[in-house]
């Protein structure tokens, strides 16, 4: 290539091997990498946009040839009226009739006639000169660059919206799937952003739960929403039950198929001494089944949990995963836990989070609470931030998913009796923590009535009430520990600390020369880098 001369550049450009930025297109993958650089503006121009045409005609505009411009050189309109867009680089335009095209409608024009739209019974025309109203899909004004109507219906319609899907399913009601249907004349409010729907264009709604319906942009956003149609695929097949029924109270469950489990519903007290395998929450009086042949124990409630399960944490199906001895950090409330889980590749959720819906009522509040996930928000339980809350409508209560998961009843050694999460959120030194001796300031925290005392949700559950007490770990394929319920006469002290912190557990980190034990996550973290002469 040799130096050229553009007609809309009053520089010459000199041939280069790589092309930053063209400021023909903008488009670094739509042209070759070789093209033009002009050294006084310090610009790019891939080959293919430096060399083209003066002067073309197009079915745009008809009438007459467009001519090759940048903005720098013209003081007209400054939007393409095709698309609307801003024109920042090199455009098209009539210099007759003030009709201008930027460089990437030129390239890739829309159809003047869309005649099998999915969304819509009739063909839609282009609206060439029209590109600021609103979509009676999305009901958004700038989702796309070009805009269609249904001239028998009056309806416009962006090009994406033309051709989104008809049936899908959605985690936020993964029961039923939704159809996009023409809602009825009423007051309608979308089922994930509580907001008002304008019925007379239509949502995407449930036709066997007849006052759901949400918006078309809601259902479909990217983090929710599987990219799959329903219609022209097979359904998903029916669901496995998670146990067969042997005789009378005797199951077989798929996550211990070697023993018959039994059901146990005569309000039994266990005291809290003996733990779910798939919560890893004790078990005080609820019905739960036992394994006629060793200590395996399941809640009657996760005994019935669902193999397969859509949940709004994830646009796809999840699939219950038997506890191991490993464990994970769950995808929702970041606790850490050796129990089952709903996982897809990299993803997991306890069992605990998997319970919660799109909207949940808690006993903390009057007001139904809302799942909204990506605005920033502060916990009134624990005083942290978060991006992932559950939020009222009409008050300023918000909660974070570690908070709406902390158990209702629990126990620990310090108390003998039930201990229960109180709400109050109490004023500076109204209430002290029995176990660490520490003010409880605007938090949540447990308290036992009989007794008259109080403590931290930190200092009654510690960083492993959900790692099964008595069984080897393994951490990362490498280090191997087990966790070790504590009592009065056993605080052992922390090698990374060290405190004798009256938790109720600890880790017992098994290294080949020195066993040493860990009280908390942060030092659990900390253990691998101070420890590595125990190796």
């Amino acid at each position: 290539m040799n130096r050229i001369k553009l007609p809309t550049h009053k520089h010459p450009l000199y041939p280069t091997p790589w092309v930053r930025s063209c400021s023909g297109c903008y488009r670094e993958n739509d042209c070759t990498k070789d093209g033009y650089r002009c050294y006084e503006c310090e610009i790019f121009f891939h080959k293919k946009c430096a060399e083209s045409s003066v002067e073309i005609n197009h079915p745009s505009h008809p009438e007459h040839p467009l001519h090759l411009s940048i903005p720098e050189n013209f003081s007209e309109s400054k939007n393409c009226k095709l698309c609307g867009e801003t024109l920042i680089y090199m455009f098209y335009h009539c210099p007759l009739c003030k009709f201008v095209v930027d460089t990437s409608c030129i390239k890739n024009p829309p159809p003047d006639v869309i005649d099998h739209p999915k969304a819509h019974e009739h063909s839609l025309v282009h609206l060439k000169h029209y590109y600021h109203g609103t979509c009676d899909f999305c009901e958004e004004i700038y989702c796309s660059r070009y805009l269609f109507k249904c001239f028998q219906c009056q309806l416009k319609f962006h090009l994406e919206c033309s051709n989104l899907p008809l049936e899908i399913i959605h985690p936020s009601h993964s029961k039923h799937p939704l159809k996009r249907l023409q809602l009825s004349p009423g007051s309608w409010i979308c089922g994930i952003c509580h907001k008002k729907v304008d019925w007379s264009c239509g949502a995407y709604s449930c036709s066997i739960c007849p006052d759901y319906a949400i918006h078309s942009r809601c259902a479909l956003r990217d983090d929710v929403w599987d990219k799959l149609e329903l219609k022209g695929i097979p359904e998903e097949p029916q669901e496995i039950k998670p146990y067969t029924v042997v005789n009378g109270n005797l199951i077989r469950h798929f996550s211990h198929e070697e023993h018959y489990l039994q059901l146990n519903e005569e309000n039994i007290i266990c005291g809290g001494s003996i733990r779910c395998e798939a919560c890893v929450l004790p078990i005080y009086s609820q019905a739960f089944y036992s394994c006629v042949q060793c200590d395996f124990i399941l809640h009657k409630t996760c005994a019935n949990l669902p193999r397969k399960k859509r949940h709004m944490y994830h646009a796809k199906p999840l699939t219950l995963v038997v506890g191991d001895m490993t464990y994970f950090d769950c995808s929702a409330c970041s606790n850490r836990s050796s129990g089952f889980r709903y996982s897809i590749t990299n993803f997991n959720i306890d069992v605990k989070c998997s319970a919660l819906s799109e909207s949940i009522f808690h006993e903390s509040h009057g007001c139904t609470l809302y799942y909204i996930y990506g605005n920033r928000k502060h916990c009134i339980a624990c005083g942290n931030w978060s991006y992932s809350t559950f939020n009222c409508d009409d008050c300023k209560f918000v909660l974070d998913l570690k908070c709406v998961v902390l158990p209702k009843t629990t126990g620990h050694w310090y108390d003998e009796h039930i201990l229960s999460l109180c709400y109050e959120n109490p004023t500076k030194g109204e209430h002290w923590c029995d176990i660490c001796e520490e003010s409880i300031e605007k938090n949540w925290f447990y308290n036992c009535d009989i007794c008259c005392v109080a403590f931290h949700t930190k200092c009654v559950l510690g960083d492993f009430s959900l790692l099964m007490p008595g069984r080897v770990i393994t951490y990362y394929g490498k280090t191997r520990f087990e966790v070790i319920q504590t009592h009065p006469g056993f605080l052992p002290r922390c090698y990374i600390c060290p405190s004798r912190r009256a938790v109720p557990f600890v880790s017992k980190v098994l290294y080949p020369k020195k066993n040493v034990y860990i009280c908390s996550s942060k030092c659990f973290l900390s253990a691998d880098y101070v420890c590595k002469d125990l190796y």
